[in-house]
């Protein structure tokens, strides 16, 4: 099986002794196993995997690193995912990343176009491919592509492998380069265009919408227009907003009178959500079914 061949080239006055900072090379290094990879991943799933292996490749002046990608099957007999066996899988996912000749939609194309910038708009055409706009600048590309972008591990192992090496001093470019014609870079990449590989925050993921109807003890009530107000479900407490304006106005008009523990029946809006940080939760009351007063009272019937 052919694999596909390619030299990533670091370039700058730090590297004219062919050395490169260990804790600058090995990020990088991890980081192109990890794009190829997860490319392959989501491109085929889990029919096979690709690996990258290393050969020292140096000129004067750089430092060269020459990787080996091929198709590490997981199934004897693996599908065929294009009619030309492994080989073929393995070169689409390093043209779709832009690591070989004729990669005019690659991952590496759309990042320079976006610049980090916030895509505006999206619109699908007529021939299978996306628009892709920010505000009045617009990119036609795969929807492969797109999907990539959005893949933290792609975007990461990016930022390690070219933005991370370009902000060291004295790196000024990293070059894709195919060893059969080592003097016309597949893609050249300058030290400013560094902060177009940098990962961007995470967003947040909603993973949970409910309305439920749950018995709540009060353990402080804010009775100031905005503040939340504190409640226990009998494992654990937390702040709600209450969104109920007739029981806000019955509040305000003393027609209700609280006290400590006292019990409320309500409808409660439950919202989750998944961060960088973690998960975060949001509580809404929105209506109150109920008030139960926390007095102990004597039970005179018998069960």
């Amino acid at each position: 099986m052919k694999p596909a061949q390619f030299q990533i080239v670091y370039d700058g006055p730090a590297l004219e002794h062919h050395e490169m900072n260990v804790n600058d090379l090995a990020p990088a290094l991890l980081a192109i196993g990890v794009l190829m990879e997860e490319v392959g991943n989501v491109m085929h799933g889990d029919k096979f995997k690709i690996g990258v292996s290393v050969k020292g490749s140096f000129k004067t002046g750089c430092f060269g690193i020459e990787m080996v990608a091929s198709a590490k099957s997981l199934i004897l007999d693996a599908i065929d995912i294009f009619n030309h066996g492994n080989t073929s899988a393995v070169l689409n996912a390093a043209g779709i990343v832009g690591l070989i000749k004729g990669s005019h939609n690659s991952l590496i194309v759309a990042l320079r176009w976006l610049k980090n910038r916030k895509i505006t708009k999206t619109e699908a055409l007529n021939d299978g491919r996306i628009r892709v706009f920010i505000d009045y600048d617009h990119l036609d590309t795969e929807q492969l592509t797109l999907k990539l972008l959005q893949n933290y591990k792609i975007r990461k192992a990016f930022e390690d492998m070219i933005a991370k090496p370009l902000q060291r001093d004295g790196i000024e470019s990293v070059a894709v380069v195919d060893p059969g014609e080592a003097e016309t870079p597949v893609v050249l990449i300058e030290k400013t265009e560094a902060g177009y590989f940098i990962t961007p925050e995470l967003g947040e993921e909603k993973i949970n919408d409910q309305t439920t109807v749950v018995n709540l003890q009060i353990a402080s009530a804010a009775f100031v227009d905005g503040n939340k107000w504190r409640f226990s479900d009998g494992t654990q407490s937390f702040f709600a907003e209450i969104l109920d304006e007739d029981f806000l106005n019955r509040v305000n008009s003393n027609e209700e009178a609280f006290a400590k523990s006292d019990i409320l029946k309500v409808k409660m809006r439950i919202c989750q959500w998944l961060t960088p940080k973690g998960m975060r939760a949001e509580y809404s009351v929105l209506e109150v079914l109920e008030h139960r007063s926390a007095m102990k009272q004597i039970d005179l019937f018998k069960h």
